[in-house]
């Protein structure tokens, strides 16, 4: 199932090899949202281990939301993205150097089906 992730085949969110990855990343986000403003060394540290890759210069505002707590972001460098960027970072999100995100931006990209059968099955 873990594969379908990045194919864009239909996958069950709650295998539970998804599910595990998913709640250690959620883990180490919860702990990032909840740094102080002084902690900005402890952020970093956290963001490192977070995403797939981030560049130097890159600043995330506090809270910030991702199904897999960015896991699979690759940022480049001098990203700012101020508060409530989400990621539904189910599958790879590529973002280039100097980029700014405002408030209240969502990347996406995963979608839930549009047939009541394959909802019913859990897809």
């Amino acid at each position: 199932m873990r594969e379908k992730l990045h194919t864009g085949e239909l996958y069950l969110p709650t295998d539970e090899t998804i599910v595990a990855e998913q709640t250690a990343c959620l883990e180490l986000l919860y702990d990032f949202n909840q740094t102080r403003p002084r902690e900005q060394k402890k952020r970093r540290e956290l963001l490192q281990k977070m995403f797939g890759k981030i560049g130097p210069n890159c600043y995330i505002e506090p809270p910030f939301h991702a199904n897999f707590g960015g896991n699979h972001c690759y940022f480049g460098d001098h990203i700012y993205a101020n508060f409530n960027l989400t990621v539904v970072d189910d599958t790879y999100i590529h973002v280039g150097d100097h980029t700014m995100f405002g408030p209240n931006v969502t990347l996406a990209t995963a979608g839930h089906p549009i047939l009541p059968e394959l909802r019913q099955a859990g897809y």
